[in-house]
């Protein structure tokens, strides 16, 4: 991934961070760009002051280009929903398994064939269509998004890769005139499409929020990715055939693509683009008021940024507290996948069919899958509630949804070996969905912003961001293989990985909340911060 991709993501999580706005009395005031502390001229406390001096308001517009350009979200979390549920259908079956993969005994029907061994090709099928999607993101991540968001606008962004993950569900679904090659394509095409979209979505929220909603319009992300899922479950519980099913991304990147024209360019992009008196302009949009001293601040903060610059990916790993902390950027990602959340996600009904759920009861309305979702969603709700309040935090959030997730994971997959009674990982289950949106669904984006300086940013967190797709691709790859081969058996394995990351987080992990930005580094060069331990 190159530097511009992630900036789109950086900037908007300096900009959405608490504590990049809520310097407390006392905190070091002085901007440092990298880790030898060296002084760059501008400084947090001319950000602050001029953020402080502003009373700009947000009019309804605001919250309406928002809340349209987030349906991006929507889409993306329907395509993660869906295809878990859709595989699942006899109509799936009869259209693929029986022409292509129909061998020996095997009967190409949905559900647990005991005694029945299951080809080969019929799981590669299976798990190529799970995990296109995630190299499709990859790409459209790493290529086509940053040119657009930065030549053309984020409105462009968010609208071709909507129009890209319609076609590309297209092909995915009525389009493939039964061919495996086609139907990859059309996978690979709609995450591509949901990449280059979800790219552009949280600059342009924190771009066209004020400071005091900032914060919860950049978290309205991760909940319309639930939200998504829960869509996915109700709608494919109402219909039979799977192309519909496929389709659902598809409908609601259309829908984006094209709402995305009635609303604003980001203030942001048209200022640093065409200038400033065009940039009043815009924001003049989306306020109630005068917008003179809010543009003005816009402007010493975009500066900001020109000055900070970028250091190289070698220089990330010359200085040990720098290398720590690219370290936990990079593993954070690696153990949000290993709590297995795409496995559970992009093949639900094997999931619970692992637990001993009959099919009729997943898919039903309602069924287990939408309970689920629906728990999940309470999940995350709860953990943007939590985040920065007293009673949460990055590290006692992450820590106690790991001990929520992993030990029932192995109680549940050792119930399964065992024969005990099935309603154990159920129990599981209930337990793992709303712990893992509590915490890992939305740490793993927020706390590598945090740690690192202006001037790493670009370069630490694309690394950590790449290996966080490339480990989403081999978990959606061996799921499947992992499932038919002892359904308890995985239980166990995702369990001891969730447990394992319960010491990762204990040693790795420091409390930012409430820390002003440019003195977190520190935390990882065991320095002491206004007096406060790291952990």
């Amino acid at each position: 991934m190159n530097a511009h991709q992630v900036s789109s993501f950086t900037k908007a999580a300096i900009q959405a961070s608490p504590s990049s706005q809520s310097l407390g009395e006392g905190a070091p005031r002085n901007l440092s760009f990298g880790g030898n502390g060296s002084q760059r001229g501008l400084t947090v406390s001319n950000l602050v002051t001029s953020f402080q001096q502003v009373r700009e308001v947000a009019n309804c517009q605001t919250y309406v280009a928002i809340i349209v350009a987030m349906m991006g979200a929507l889409m993306f979390g329907i395509d993660q929903g869906n295809y878990g549920l859709a595989a699942e259908f006899p109509s799936f079956y009869d259209f693929w398994c029986k022409p292509h993969f129909l061998i020996d005994d095997y009967p190409c029907t949905p559900g647990v064939h005991t005694g029945i061994a299951t080809p080969g090709g019929w799981l590669l099928f299976k798990s190529l269509g799970g995990s296109l999607i995630t190299l499709g993101a990859a790409a459209g991540c790493m290529f086509l998004g940053p040119l657009i968001t930065s030549n053309c606008g984020r409105r462009l962004c968010v609208s071709t890769g909507g129009i890209v993950s319609f076609i590309g569900c297209l092909f995915a679904s009525y389009m493939t005139f039964g061919n495996v090659i086609i139907y990859y394509i059309g996978r690979f095409v709609t995450g591509f499409g949901a990449g280059v979209c979800c790219f552009a979505l949280p600059l342009y929220s924190s771009e066209m929020s004020t400071p005091s909603i900032r914060g919860l319009m950049g978290s309205i992300f991760q909940l319309m990715v639930v939200t998504g899922g829960l869509f996915a479950s109700v709608c494919l519980s109402l219909i039979e055939d799977w192309r519909l099913g496929m389709l659902l991304p598809g409908l609601a990147g259309g829908v984006v693509g094209v709402l995305i024209w009635f609303t604003p360019e980001s203030p942001r992009y048209v200022m640093d683009k065409h200038g400033y008196d065009a940039g009043v302009a815009i924001l003049q949009k989306v306020r109630k008021g005068d917008v003179e001293r809010e543009a003005q601040a816009m402007k010493l903060q975009s500066e900001a940024e020109a000055e900070a610059g970028s250091v190289s990916y070698r220089q990330l790993f010359e200085h040990s507290g720098l290398r720590r902390r690219v370290f936990v950027a990079c593993y954070l990602q690696i153990a949000q996948q290993a709590t297995g959340v795409n496995a559970f996600l992009s093949y639900t009904t094997n999931i619970f069919e692992a637990a001993g759920i009959p099919l009729n009861q997943i898919n039903s309305m309602p069924g287990y899958a939408i309970y689920f979702n629906i728990l999940m969603l309470v999940g995350v709700i709860a953990g943007l509630v939590c985040v920065d309040s007293p009673y949460g935090g990055r590290r006692s959030q992450l820590l106690s949804a790991s001990f929520v997730m992993g030990p029932p994971l192995v109680v549940a997959g050792v119930a399964q070996l065992q024969g005990w009674p099935g309603w154990i990982a159920v129990v599981a289950l209930a337990l793992y969905g709303p712990g893992f949106q509590f915490a890992w669904g939305m740490m793993p984006w927020v706390y590598p912003a945090e740690i690192f300086a202006m001037n790493e940013k670009d370069k630490a967190v694309s690394l950590a961001t790449f290996l966080q797709f490339a480990f989403n691709f081999v978990v959606n790859l061996i799921t499947p293989t992992l499932l038919d081969l002892s359904s308890g058996g995985t239980f166990v394995f995702f369990g001891l990985l969730n447990v394992s990351n319960i010491v990762f987080v204990y040693l790795c992990i420091k409390e930012t909340k409430g820390i002003p930005l440019e003195a977190i580094p520190a935390l990882f060069d065991k320095e002491k911060l206004l007096g406060t331990s790291g952990n």
